[in-house]
């Protein structure tokens, strides 16, 4: 593989060896490497005069915040993208000492790029006005909001390098190559759907881009388009299956990461049975995306394994002290992608890390083959008649149960037995016949005391079950 330059000359870099090839696919319209360049160079100018500072961005609108992300690489400048739906973004500009956002419809774009006609755009008459000004290898590139799991609004930093030493080991990985084509349908305010713009731009593949996901929308690009790779949470999965029906994925599709959330066994055999390439994937924000993938996974993959970590990510499990356990525990992250720290006024690196690393919250293990097992978050535990039960746990056996479509636990205080075990059923089950099923497949500590059925679980914009709304409703 040649050498890299680096994010902030990626789109320079495409657009002098392969102008023509196609960077972008927005519903009607397509845009070529060499036009997103000149366009990208026009628009820089028009921002440097508006004197702008930090990117920050506050939109859902999945081209405009494309465009800011090539132009925030363009300039130098560090992206901030945040989704206009989560309550917390003004008390994340606040805390950040950020006055400048740009809002929706008044985020720059050049005209006539929103993907309304049904037509290739024409290159700009003249060629790029501003040169690219990429950002120092240590410098911030991105800013992400974390999904909130702890209720702080934090954003992670991610440096230069930081994006670089992600992009390259999940090409590595997946085997991503010029011309490939990615379809991403997930959010552009978060780091899953942002890093396939940038392993895109690295590659110089190509990106359909969708306005999130829809399942039928999904499915007709499959069909029409030769996508490679596409990324998914588990409950998008799960509705492409049953828009697919018995068909099986078009020929060219080499790659479906799956991640965000877990992945139930049902869901992955249905997958299997009509040979979906499915790559269960495990990542968050604060290491650029990809912590391990397994691509992909075989017939024998169980709930929870991720595969090996990427290559320069090293991971270890710890107690809360951060000491080894030889067993399960903390998963424990290192490496050139790793954040520099959360965001702060100063901007000062450290916040967040310790010494070896980053301690994720996440619950895991290694196997003797090296792969990592993520077994669901530490703060969710809770005890019951005194076992510890963690709800990802008893939600993986629930949905092997006939009739149950989707399903989240959650555990309700009780002064006798610690918490009592709540389970949201969406699906057509009567809660006598999941009664009679618990006891015969579960033992009596993950046997849910209540069952509430339900039309839609609460997730976020990535698929997360919000566990906080799910507890107030278990109060009700």
């Amino acid at each position: 593989m040649e050498t890299d330059p680096g994010p902030g000359l990626w789109l320079a870099r495409a657009a002098d060896c392969c102008p023509a090839r196609v960077a972008l696919v927005y519903r009607d319209l397509e845009l070529r490497y060499g036009d997103v360049y000149a366009r990208v160079g026009a628009l820089a100018t028009s921002v440097m005069r508006s004197g702008a500072g930090p990117f920050c961005v506050v939109s859902s609108h999945a081209m405009r915040l494309t465009w800011a992300s090539w132009l925030a690489l363009h300039l130098g400048q560090p992206l901030l993208p945040l989704d206009p739906r989560r309550q917390t973004h003004s008390e994340l500009l606040t805390g950040l000492g950020i006055r400048q956002a740009y809002l929706d419809k008044a985020v720059p774009v050049p005209d006539g790029v929103e993907g309304q006609d049904s037509r290739q755009l024409e290159a700009p008459s003249t060629p790029a006005r501003s040169a690219p000004r990429p950002a120092s290898s240590d410098a911030v590139q991105l800013l992400i909001a974390t999904s909130g799991s702890t209720g702080i609004p934090r954003a992670a930093m991610l440096s230069a390098v930081s994006l670089e030493a992600a992009v390259l080991a999940s090409r590595q990985r997946l085997g991503l190559e010029p011309g490939d084509v990615w379809l991403n349908c997930l959010p552009l305010c978060h780091i899953a759907g942002l890093s396939i713009l940038l392993r895109c731009l690295q590659a110089r593949a190509t990106v359909i881009l969708h306005d999130g996901f829809d399942a039928r929308a999904v499915w007709l690009s499959l069909v029409h388009r030769k996508v490679t790779h596409l990324s998914l949470v588990p409950a998008m999965l799960y509705r492409l299956l049953a828009e697919a029906g018995q068909s099986g994925p078009p020929p060219g599709l080499r790659r479906v990461l799956v991640g965000g959330g877990p992945l139930s066994r049902p869901v992955f055999d249905a997958a299997m049975r009509t040979g979906w390439p499915v790559c269960p994937t495990y990542g968050l924000s604060e290491n650029a995306s990809q912590v391990a993938t397994l691509c992909p996974a075989g017939s024998d993959w169980q709930p929870g394994d991720a595969g090996k970590p990427l290559p320069g990510v090293e991971v270890a499990i710890v107690d809360r002290e951060g000491r080894p356990t030889g067993g399960p525990g903390l998963i424990r992250i290192n490496g050139p992608m790793l954040m520099a720290g959360y965001a702060n006024k100063a901007w000062r690196p450290g916040d967040g890390l310790c010494d070896a690393g980053f301690i994720t919250g996440d619950l895991g293990y290694l196997d003797r083959r090296g792969h990592l097992h993520v077994t669901g978050r530490a703060d969710d535990v809770f005890t019951t008649g005194g076992e510890n039960v963690h709800p990802c746990e008893v939600e993986d056996r629930l949905r092997a149960c006939p009739g149950i479509d989707d399903v989240a636990v959650v555990g309700k205080p009780d002064p006798r037995w610690g918490h009592l075990l709540v389970a949201f059923v969406v699906g057509r089950i009567e809660e006598s016949a999941l009664e009679v099923w618990c006891k015969t497949h579960l033992p009596n500590h993950l046997r849910p005391r209540r069952v509430i059925g339900v039309t839609k679980l609460p997730r976020n914009p990535m698929g997360k079950l919000e566990r906080r709304r799910l507890a107030d409703w278990a109060e009700d």
